[in-house]
């Protein structure tokens, strides 16, 4: 008995119909017919109630579907695992860079994928837009690490996992009159004269949820740009604590917000519909 009979017969069960099932595995509908047939001949039992319309099992088919499920099901985790042994274990994953530079979040998942798979080759870059699609579908990047965007609207084919969120708080000057609090607060924010820095990619959120003044806020798309250009200008600059202690600058300090409206949602974007084992993986440990 060969699988593609079993796939075959699992498809007509599940759909319930011939012509449906002939489509999802691509023959002609006669065919898919022939092999049902067949099979039912090398089993010495009707599998199927057939009608004009649809067709049911029958109690023996039944029976033979729940075993039959188990098998593809045992079969796909075995081609899966012969894939994944040493001999395709010299994959490559690439990895563009968005907004942020702070790459902890993924060392866990990078550390154990390298581990497993030494010869993998994972290779970072910078991304120089937030339209993340172009880069996934083009084929230049298999996952973008980015902020996650509530407002970025992507493809139904673009799937995003979020990795770790946390709160924004501010970059000031040490001199600044703010400095001198321990946290400072979203008022404090709106009613200082300084212009306000913030990642394009929350830049309508935050016009949308603060009261600071459409004028004083202004955005950069990489987030090293952001902090470069608001430190030297004196500015605020809405970040996270990560990416502030990465940064390291002797004349600017960090604050928590304690009423921050805007989360820090870190993560990946991805193609659902990928073939990279090695983005697979990544995947599983995250």
């Amino acid at each position: 008995m060969k699988i593609e009979k079993l796939h075959y017969f699992e498809s007509v069960a599940r759909n319930k119909n011939f012509t449906k099932a002939a489509k999802e595995c691509h023959i002609a509908q006669p065919a898919i017919s022939h092999h049902i047939q067949n099979l039912e001949e090398e089993l010495g039992t009707e599998l199927f109630i057939r009608n004009s319309r649809n067709v049911s099992l029958t109690p023996q088919g039944e029976i033979f579907y729940k075993e039959v499920v188990k098998i593809l099901k045992a079969y796909e985790d075995a081609v899966m695992k012969t894939k994944f042994s040493s001999m395709y274990s010299k994959g490559k994953l690439t990895i563009g860079m968005y907004g942020f530079s702070s790459l902890n979040i993924l060392d866990p998942a990078v550390s154990a994928l390298k581990s497993k798979y030494p010869n993998v080759d994972i290779i970072f870059d910078r991304c120089q837009d937030a339209y993340y699609a172009d880069y996934l579908l083009s084929g230049k990047y298999d996952i973008i690490l980015a902020y996650v965007s509530q407002t970025l609207e992507l493809p139904e084919n673009i799937g995003s996992k979020l990795v770790r969120s946390c709160p924004f708080g501010i970059m000031l000057p040490k001199d600044h009159e703010l400095a001198e609090k321990d946290t400072v607060t979203m008022n404090d924010i709106v009613h200082a004269k300084e212009d306000v820095y913030v990642l394009d990619t929350h830049i309508s959120y935050m016009k949308k949820h603060t009261d600071i003044p459409h004028s004083r806020i202004k955005s950069e798309d990489d987030m090293e740009l952001l902090l470069i250009t608001g430190s030297i200008n004196k500015s605020i600059i809405f970040t996270t604590r990560h990416e502030a202690d990465e940064f390291r600058n002797a004349s600017m300090t960090f604050r928590e917000v304690s009423d921050s409206v805007i989360t820090a949602n870190q993560g990946i974007y991805y193609l659902k519909n990928h073939n990279n084992w090695v983005l697979t993986q990544l995947l599983n440990n995250l």
